[in-house]
């Protein structure tokens, strides 16, 4: 049975009915936007674009950036077992995957590939493409914003687009941050907020004043998508 499960056949299929499925519940939610003009002006001018959306929300993130209109996206996988399946279900989103991701707080001398993924990350999107990433994934703690996606945009000169989204269905995964999974037929709401690059001439004083601001400012943009379609609020 284990070598079934591992099989390459089972996980490429078990990879097409999640993709299969998570389209289906975009489609057929009924979405609310706010400030999605902002985004448009990004995707209709082209260049770098950095997405940043809380770990919970993970799997809303396919619904919010149309490959046919806004730039290439590319997607930060971990090198892990878990990681392997990632890379299948976001390739048949049509992203991009750089793995890699940082060493555990608790033991910084693991090595994950952190740092040739930031490398990856930095020539992709330098070359005119976006990259979406979850600044409090992949352990967490929740809805604490890493320093490393504000470097990201420091580095590249690509705006920083907040996306905040929520469904009235769902399901809640009992992981560090209560993660969400869509159900179909639900009423959804995205809230955008574009903010400028972070200036190449801002320092360390200045960096963690605007991860703090927008570390709020998405926390904030999540929980009024909550609140517009009725869910619980909160990172659990």
């Amino acid at each position: 049975m284990k070598a079934l499960l591992e099989s390459d056949f089972f996980q490429k299929l078990m990879a097409g009915l999640i993709v299969g499925y998570l389209r289906f519940c975009y489609r057929t939610t009924r979405w609310t936007h706010e400030g999605r003009e902002a985004a448009e002006a990004v995707w209709d001018r082209g260049g770098p674009a950095l997405l940043l959306l809380w770990h919970q929300r993970v799997h809303y993130a396919p619904a919010c950036w149309p490959l046919d209109r806004a730039q290439k996206m590319a997607i930060l996988v971990s090198l892990s077992k878990s990681g392997d399946f990632s890379v299948r279900t976001n390739t048949l989103f049509g992203y991009h995957i750089i793995r890699g991701s940082a060493a555990k707080k608790s033991d910084p001398t693991k090595q994950k590939g952190g740092a040739q993924a930031f490398r990856d990350m930095l020539r992709w999107i330098r070359a005119g493409n976006a990259v979406a990433l979850t600044p409090d994934g992949p352990r967490g703690p929740a809805r604490d914003m890493t320093e490393g996606s504000l470097k990201l945009s420091q580095m590249s000169g690509a705006p920083v687009i907040l996306i905040g989204q929520s469904s009235s269905r769902f399901l809640s995964l009992n992981s560090w941050d209560r993660q969400r999974i869509p159900l179909p037929f639900a009423k959804g709401a995205m809230l955008w907020e574009v903010h400028p690059a972070i200036a190449p001439e801002a320092g360390e004083e200045e960096v963690e004043a605007l991860r703090l601001e927008l570390g709020t400012r998405l926390s904030a943009l999540t929980d009024r998508a909550d609140q517009m379609t009725g869910a619980s609020t909160g990172a659990a």
